[in-house]
């Protein structure tokens, strides 16, 4: 009987000792392994809609500014203000030698009495059967011709001066007094500042052109208040497109705030279309390999011990993150934090 209790013993005792062996192995394995994974960090995948802004620059106006001219040449007499000066409505801003003008209207005038005498005279010619009904037609189209060569002779002699439109500044004289100016001449730049209604005029491209409509909002930064971002609002969006340089023209009001602007300062602006589409948000430092609208994501596999690359396409960047349009549907998480170490048979081990 002993003799059959001892040989069982050994093969039990062998058995124990081959799997206590085989565990450890196991174990060594394990802990090897983890010493050769990567550490990575995950970062959450977070779903909402979004807008890509539009970012652009430009000068900053006003929407009334114009380029005020004399409907007549002639000599200039004076201009009475000087550039950067304030006006108001109505104040005469500059005129023109009245010499020749004048004389045009008292040719005018006197040609006007003299053809209302031929007209008057020949209807008591007719009267007295001494004057055809031809020659007091002739004479009454004559007078008529005479007294609306009058009404032009003094309509010009009234815009041979220039008044300002609205308060505003005077941002450029074009010409000084003595000098001959042509009929549509720029005389001199005025805008409305005092009306508070400074704009920036920017170009768009087409792609940008379709996502932005009237009413839309702004944000705008410029130099001259460094910090500072100023709210705005589309108050126009052209229609066509320029022939110099292909971008649609737009207007963004601004909200001074009480601040200072004059015209000529250069903006930055951002616009938000309202139109918004669902995309996906990641910290940007998880992109890889990036190539146009192409990038890549890790993702850790279930088990948490290996990683897959995954392909996105990527909306746009901004503030540090990344707006995917497509890639991650039905995934929670990415890797960022050890992503540049990783290829796809790395092994990792995710760092909370």
């Amino acid at each position: 009987m002993n003799k059959l209790i001892l040989p069982t013993l050994l093969l039990f005792a062998t058995s124990l000792f081959l799997a206590s062996c085989k565990k450890e192995n196991k174990a060594n394995e394990v802990m090897q392994q983890d010493d050769a994974a990567i550490a990575v960090t995950l970062a959450s995948v977070k779903r909402g809609e979004y807008a890509l802004p539009i970012t652009s620059s430009g000068l900053i106006t006003t929407s009334t500014e114009a380029k005020l001219s004399f409907k007549v040449g002639g000599i200039i007499s004076k201009i009475f203000v000087e550039e950067g000066q304030s006006v108001v409505k109505g104040q005469v801003l500059a005129s023109l030698d009245l010499t020749e003008i004048n004389a045009q209207v008292i040719q005018a005038k006197k040609n006007l009495d003299k053809t209302k005498r031929d007209l008057d005279r020949a209807k008591r010619l007719q009267a007295d059967s001494a004057a055809t009904l031809e020659q007091v037609q002739n004479a009454t189209t004559a007078y008529d011709v005479a007294k609306e060569s009058y009404t032009i002779a003094t309509f010009a002699r009234q815009y041979s001066e220039i008044r300002a439109t609205a308060n505003g500044k005077v941002l450029k004289k074009f010409v000084n007094g003595g000098e001959l100016i042509t009929p549509g001449s720029p005389a001199l730049l005025i805008n409305a500042a005092a009306q508070n209604d400074w704009i920036v005029k920017t170009g768009l491209a087409d792609v940008d052109w379709v996502r932005i409509k009237k009413g839309d909002k702004a944000i705008l930064t410029t130099d001259a208040y460094p910090g500072l971002e100023f709210e705005g609002t589309i108050s126009l969006v052209g229609e066509g497109a320029d022939l110099m340089n292909g971008l649609y023209l737009a207007e963004v009001k601004i909200k001074t705030d009480g601040r200072k602007f004059a015209s000529g300062l250069f903006a930055n602006v951002k616009m938000y279309p309202t139109h918004k589409q669902k995309l996906a948000s990641v910290p940007v430092e998880a992109l890889i390999e990036g190539q146009g609208k192409k990038a890549f994501v890790f993702i850790v596999n279930q088990g948490g011990r290996t990683v897959k690359k995954q392909e996105v396409t990527v909306a746009y960047l901004e503030n540090n993150l990344a707006f995917v349009s497509s890639g991650l549907d039905d995934i929670a998480e990415v890797v960022t934090g050890g992503s540049a170490f990783l290829t796809e048979f790395s092994t990792v081990k995710i760092a909370r």
